[in-house]
């Protein structure tokens, strides 16, 4: 398995001075004031120099950092980590946030896209500063603590080649291994400062020494391959548009019509993440409170305003419901939770976009989206009919189509 990290340095601090240029140069501190009992959320690399650090009590950064300018926690902070992840997840399904400002990524298929794994990291780079403007860097291993290991010491991007795992990590301290410090004292004591010393050791020598936390430290320090996998992230997608009509729409002509902006606005969001869909899911709430789904399946994958529109069109065309549309909406469904089928949506780049295009995202669509060609029927083939559209039995004629 090869594993990209993705590190956001001082994320929280770099949104602020989106915001506030003027503290470009001054030492920042976020969290809250210094006489509050909190912690420190992030900081800038002028306060970090003077030793201030992220889960740090903020009395404590007071008294190494006296005259940083401290800032509240916003709860905005949040949502851009959510926005990040959500982005992150055009170049793969399985992300994995470890604390705000980093995440894995599994690119074992995604990287095929792309050619290679600098390219992938390259594009996810040149993304991350096009869509939020943050810096960001990125490495790549055969496990998370490798890949973590490139992205801290990376300018931006640094790949750990399979086979270079030893040489990489033999330049490292003990200071990095995810053990308690407790622990590391220990190592350090018998005189194993740095992991290549510590690589020297026989697994069963490592285990009289830490217990079961060293049979781990010996993988770790030998590079083997992560045994643990990377999950996919649920409901990462939530492409969505409602409109609640002032009027009650009646013909099948003012329904198109008051979607046109809705669809196209669709549109865009899936262009903007380099996606395609095969499938949209229609809700209409009549006057009556009745409410009707459907979804739609389109012939070939797209993201054209025109082709979505001219499938819900044809749809409406033959829909007779007992009562005015009051509302409705139109979106792109999540993944189905367990279905495995997505990871097999993975193809060249030539394929999306051809050799001049920009970066083909991976698909988050559910089980009905796939990549630009022809849905040739992968694994599992086709549902059964009636499995995926309900039926609506007609109970009257109020909906006429339009001529």
């Amino acid at each position: 398995m090869r594993i990209a990290c993705v590190h956001f340095p001082h994320l929280y601090m770099q949104s602020e001075k989106l915001t506030r240029p003027q503290l470009e140069g001054y030492p920042v501190i976020i969290g809250g004031t210094p006489d509050e009992r909190s912690s420190v959320a992030d900081c800038s690399e002028e306060a970090a120099a003077q030793g201030v650090r992220a889960g740090m009590p903020l009395r404590q950064a007071y008294h190494l950092c006296p005259e940083a300018l401290f800032l509240p926690f916003g709860g905005g902070y949040g949502r851009i980590w959510e926005d990040i992840l959500f982005s992150l997840g055009a170049f793969t399904l399985r992300v994995e946030p470890a604390i705000p400002g980093l995440a894995y990524l599994d690119i074992t298929k995604a990287r095929k896209i792309y050619g290679n794994e600098r390219a992938l990291a390259l594009a996810i780079i040149e993304e991350m500063r096009a869509s939020i403007r943050a810096q960001v860097r990125v490495g790549v291993g055969n496990s998370r603590f490798i890949a973590k290991q490139a992205a801290l010491s990376a300018w931006d991007t640094l790949i750990v080649e399979p086979a270079e795992e030893k040489t990489f990590l033999s330049l490292l301290s003990v200071e990095t291994l995810p053990l308690p410090d407790k622990e590391k004292e220990h190592l350090r004591l018998l005189g194993l400062s740095t992991l290549k010393k510590v690589a020297g050791l026989s697994r069963k020598a490592l285990i009289s020494q830490l217990g079961a936390r060293g049979s781990v430290l010996f993988d770790i320090v030998n590079g083997a391959d992560e045994k643990r996998p990377i999950p996919r992230r649920r409901h990462a997608l939530c492409l969505e548009r409602e409109n609640t009509c002032e009027v009650p729409l009646r013909t099948s002509g003012e329904v198109r019509a008051a979607m046109e902006g809705m669809v196209a606005g669709l549109a865009d969001e899936l262009g903007r993440m380099r996606l395609v869909c095969r499938k949209v899911k229609l809700v209409l709430f009549l006057q009556d409170g009745v409410r009707l789904e459907k979804a739609l399946v389109m012939k070939k994958p797209t993201a054209e305003a025109r082709h979505i529109l001219a499938r819900l069109s044809s749809f409406l065309e033959y829909l007779v419901v007992k009562s005015p549309v009051a509302s409705f909406r139109i979106s792109v469904p999540d993944p189905a939770p367990d279905s495995g089928d997505q990871e097999d949506l993975f193809r060249k780049r030539s394929v999306f976009f051809g050799a001049t295009g920009r970066h083909q995202g991976l698909l988050r669509l559910p089980l009905r989206v796939c990549p630009r060609h022809e849905d040739r029927g992968r694994r599992g083939g086709h549902p059964p009919a009636g499995a995926e559209i309900q039926v609506y039995q007609c109970l009257a004629v109020l909906i006429t189509p339009s001529r």
